[in-house]
């Protein structure tokens, strides 16, 4: 009787799938069970030694004993290679696994690289909020100030125009003045020219009376009072001329003294302004004193700021490391479903081999009398074939009972109808390749969600921080505007020189900012690349052990073909089909 297990393929899906979960039927099968397992699969039919009455029943009792050694010594010297083949399958499955383990050290170098990128990213944005808000204050102060400057600037555009007004009626009255004095001159040229003709007249009048006199001496005594009286009169308008030059001069001297008045007043509030000036420049060092104090706040504030900006970088780093933490122990669920599959091929190649056992021991070897003459038979030969002539056949008797499919059989139903046993084999052996299936298409589906779930969280990781970088590249270009515009302000404000140092400082921060978002697409093209270098490693993973688990079918296919023909050849027995159910002889 030839024993061979049915044909069953196994598709690349339950092989793949084989990863799965060790709650399964054969998730925890050790060797002791793989041995337990082989012995309860060891042939049950049981040859009574009542069926048959051998004429020296010693002689008989002998002859199966040496066949139950035999078959025992066999069973050995089949489970030490057997032992002997798991530990070479053993040895291999652990080369080929370090062979083919995956190295993450160039991803993890990749991840830090990017991490540090991050980190010296989340800084650069650290500095330019600190950098914006100091530029804000810095502006807030520089309004303050450009008001107060404002405000003092129109106080002294009122005050220069008051004193223009001022030089304005100075100047006219100096026009006026200068007028005056013109005509002044004017009229001291015309008295001069009178008093000249007047001279001259009383000179040729003199010439006159004197020729008189000489020629007239009669009349000196008129004379002499004509000439006393031309003397006063000429004292009298000499007199008066004097009077009136002195008044003139003494008017000019009174508006003068009215000017240096006026002016002397001028130079006072001069001096008074400048005393403002030097009060307002003192108010100026005070504040800016001042200022200085506050930017000695803002520097502490500003290492406040970095400290609690690196408080949050390193909440942000155990972060990252809780989920390297999590990428490891996917990495390790994988790693270990990986061992649980390599070790579901061990069993499956160790019941594969059990198998082959059993049928070779279902064939059967007999050695006849000490071995010189041997012959090679199957069990169902054994069966089939007539008694010896010295071996009466006797009525089988009820000694054990046997446990089939939870039903207590007799031994000598065994014995009369194998096709129970050989049915509750084939049962079993088809319910653990189902299940075995089913295990290995559960395995492969949670394989294949978790590789999902996987690529999703890393898609989503990667949206998130792609979109975290752009929010942070869009507020920044708004406060980097914002920034500009108030710098354009101010620098209208405060003058020339206050604009060139905004727009060189504008220039600066823009350098910044495109600098910013070079770096800032750059890291997002590295975490595009990486996240496709992922998920084109991960397909090929997948590929690799879709191809794995489909040669390893095939070759299982073909190693159970290889097996049955090799039964088929060394039996020469027809099909299973056309020995099923076997034909017992005649009981006589």
């Amino acid at each position: 009787m030839s024993f061979m297990s049915p044909s069953r393929s196994f598709s690349s899906s339950s092989l793949s799938g084989s990863m799965g979960s060790r709650g399964g039927l054969f998730g925890a099968i050790s060797p002791a069970t793989i041995g337990n397992l082989a012995n309860t699969m060891r042939p049950m039919v049981q040859i009574n030694s009542s069926t048959f009455a051998p004429a020296d029943e010693k002689e008989t009792m002998k002859g199966l004993n040496d066949r139950l050694a035999g078959y025992l010594s066999k069973v050995r010297l089949l489970e030490d290679s057997n032992n002997q083949l798991e530990e070479q399958i053993k040895e291999v499955l652990m080369r080929k696994g370090a062979e083919i383990g995956r190295d993450w050290s160039a991803y993890e170098k990749i991840v830090n690289d990017l991490r540090n990128q991050l980190q010296e990213l989340t800084m650069d944005n650290a500095r330019l909020f600190l950098q914006i808000d100091n530029a804000r204050l810095a502006a807030d102060d520089f309004k303050v100030k450009f008001e107060s400057e404002q405000a003092m600037r129109q106080g002294v555009e009122q005050d220069l125009a008051r004193l223009r007004k001022m030089l304005d009626d100075t100047y006219m009255g100096r026009m006026q003045l200068e007028g005056q004095i013109e005509s002044m001159r004017e009229e001291l040229a015309f008295l001069k020219k009178s008093h000249e003709e007047d001279v001259a007249n009383l000179k040729s009048q003199i010439s006159d009376s004197q020729i008189n006199v000489q020629m007239e001496t009669k009349n000196n005594a008129d004379l002499n009072e004509a000439i006393n009286n031309i003397r006063t009169q000429y004292e009298r308008a000499a007199q008066k001329s004097r009077e009136e030059t002195e008044a003139w001069y003494k008017n000019k001297f009174d508006n003068i003294t009215a000017e240096v008045t006026q002016n002397t007043e001028a130079l006072q509030a001069g001096k008074t302004e400048l005393n403002e000036l030097r009060r307002q420049k003192q108010s100026l060092e005070i504040d800016l004193q001042a200022l200085h104090n506050m930017i000695r706040s803002l520097e502490d504030s500003l290492r406040e700021t970095e400290a609690r900006y690196a408080h949050e970088v390193s909440g942000y780093n155990s972060q990252i490391l809780q989920l390297e933490g999590e990428l490891g122990q996917v990495r390790a669920q994988v790693e270990r479903q990986a061992a649980e599959y390599d070790a579901l091929l061990n069993i499956k190649s160790k019941l594969e081999a059990e198998i082959a056992t059993y049928h070779r021991l279902l064939e059967g070897v007999v050695d006849n009398e000490g071995g010189k003459n041997r012959e090679e038979f199957s069990l169902e030969q054994a069966l089939y074939a007539a008694p010896p002539p010295s071996v009466g056949l006797k009525k089988p008797i009820n000694i054990t009972q046997e446990i089939v499919d939870r039903e207590v059989v007799s031994q000598s139903e065994l014995e009369q109808n194998p096709t129970i046993h050989n049915n509750h084999i084939f049962g079993e052996e088809e319910e653990w390749g189902e299940q075995l299936e089913l295990t290995m298409e559960k395995a492969k589906e949670e394989q294949e969600e978790l590789a999902e779930q996987l690529g999703l969280e890393m898609e989503l990781a990667m949206e998130k921080e792609k979109d975290e970088l752009q929010d942070w590249g869009e507020q920044l270009e708004l406060e980097m505007e914002k920034a500009k515009e108030e710098q354009e302000e101010l620098a209208e404000q405060l003058g020339l020189e206050m604009e060139l140092a905004m727009e060189k400082e504008k220039d600066e921060l823009q350098d910044w900012g495109e600098q910013l978002e070079l770096e800032m697409e750059k890291a997002k093209d590295k975490l595009q690349d990486w996240g496709e270098q992922l998920e084109l490693e991960m397909e090929k993973a997948k590929e690799e052990q879709e191809e794995l688990a489909e040669l390893m079918g095939l070759e299982m296919e073909k190693l159970i073909e290889e097996l049955e023909e090799l039964e088929l050849a060394k039996t020469g027995a027809p099909p299973r089909s056309k020995l099923w159910p076997p034909q017992w002889p005649p009981l006589k």
